[in-house]
């Protein structure tokens, strides 16, 4: 959430990130809103002011005997309760709009929609085959490694239902990518909730603007995870860390659920586009100062998966518009898919600065002034299933169907190379 301050007194630089998302968003309204907050307050600080002196100046006067306090002394008061009265609803319809506002992007990263978005760098070879690749659908069905015709029968279309080799390769993927980023990139491991709160997801800010794209249950306000940002980044909420302390880095492997309500129809080839996936979720609480650099590492810590896999891909800052909400910077890592023969998005890397931090209440006490501000929090994947798992498959199949396992995952596959 912006600050509402920073909407009281450059209102156009909020106006002009609005337009650089190409967001229809206006905040006239909300300006309206606060300023008559404002007003509102001032009429009620002035009159008790008043109140307060007329009403010692009838308490001196009681002393010559017992008198009955004037009537506009009540009058006053009862004025300043009603005017009480109207703050706090106008106060939550503040908050209310305000929720919808987006972050403002950072200076760096180009504007336009996606198709301004700036290729950064491209790393690995473009794999070659002496044969017709085939998609990791073929593959994976004629290798029973996954079923999506029974994924379908239990639970409806994109859902994913790895079987044999392909769920020992999927939970090998992510046992080695966990033990990468504890044990060379020094994240600390978490295995958070798949259930949270209407506070968390708001935190985050996939909550009010995404609701129906997240699952819900039913009878209790509780929503599956689309992402383990939301845990993660919630482990500190409402919490003042020491400067000494950050950057605090984490590492989760969860479960994900997205509906993606309005998406049907797109990608929804094989596993491109499932309701439900794994993934290495890397979140980072760090100081304003340190930020952007720590995107970079960050950035760096996810390429290092794909690198070590052999997998071709590219870096991209993304434009103002096609930004996520809450993002003030962000980079996609797409994987090339031979079989599909596209560029498939693994990793998104994101600065929120104090975006989240703002909702979620997360400070730090600082160590010169100690002074408290609000960290800025990152986060990314390192990396997604199952797209990492679809761009594996393709990547080093061989002509007769079978697939050869990359270096780092044999040894978490009892020393296979062949699958």
């Amino acid at each position: 959430m912006l600050d509402l301050k920073l909407l009281r007194e450059q209102p156009d630089l909020i106006r002009d990130a609005l337009k650089r998302r190409g967001s229809p968003l206006t905040i006239d309204g909300l300006v309206q809103l606060d300023q008559h907050r404002r007003e509102l307050i001032a009429g009620i600080e002035q009159d008790r002011n008043r109140l307060k002196t007329a009403s010692d100046a009838f308490a001196r006067q009681k002393t010559a005997g017992p008198r009955t306090p004037p009537a506009d002394l009540k009058q006053l008061s009862d004025s300043i309760a009603q005017r009480e009265q109207q703050l706090k609803p106008l106060e939550s319809r503040i908050e209310s709009e305000l929720a919808y506002v987006p972050n403002i992007p950072h200076a760096s990263i180009p504007v336009g929609d996606a198709s301004a978005n700036e290729l950064v760098r491209t790393s690995g070879q473009l794999p070659t085959f002496a044969f017709t690749p085939q998609t990791h659908l073929q593959l994976g069905e004629s290798r029973g490694f996954i079923d999506l015709e029974r994924a379908a029968k239990m639970s409806g279309s994109h859902f994913p239902l790895f079987i044999g080799q392909g769920a020992r390769l999927e939970r090998a993927l992510i046992h080695w990518m966990l033990d990468v980023h504890t044990k060379e990139h020094g994240y600390t491991e978490v295995s958070p909730p798949a259930l949270v709160n209407r506070a968390s997801m708001f935190a985050t800010g996939q909550l009010p603007k995404f609701e129906e794209d997240m699952y819900r249950l039913r009878d209790e306000d509780l929503f599956l995870i689309p992402t383990a940002e939301v845990p993660v980044t919630n482990l500190h909420r409402d919490e003042i860390l020491d400067e000494a302390t950050l950057p605090r880095q984490y590492a989760a492997a969860t479960a994900c659920f997205r509906r993606e309500a309005g998406s049907y129809g797109k990608d929804t080839r094989g596993l491109v586009r499932v309701h439900q996936f794994d993934k290495v979720e890397l979140v980072k609480f760090v100081t304003p100062e340190s930020s952007y650099d720590e995107l970079e590492r960050l950035v760096q810590n996810a390429e290092t998966i794909l690198r070590r896999l052999g997998l071709h891909y590219r870096v991209v800052c993304l434009a103002t518009g096609d930004l996520s909400f809450a993002a003030a910077k962000c980079y996609d890592l797409e994987v090339w898919a031979p079989g599909l023969n596209q560029f498939l998005e693994v990793s998104s890397c994101s600065n929120f600065e104090s975006f989240q931090a703002r909702r979620a209440g997360i400070r730090y006490r600082q160590t010169l002034t100690k002074k408290t501000a609000y960290v800025h929090t990152l986060n990314g994947s390192g990396v997604a299933l199952a797209r990492t798992f679809i761009c594996l498959l393709e990547t080093h199949q061989r002509a007769d169907g079978r697939i050869t396992v990359p270096e780092p995952l044999r040894p978490y596959l009892d020393g296979q190379a062949i699958l």
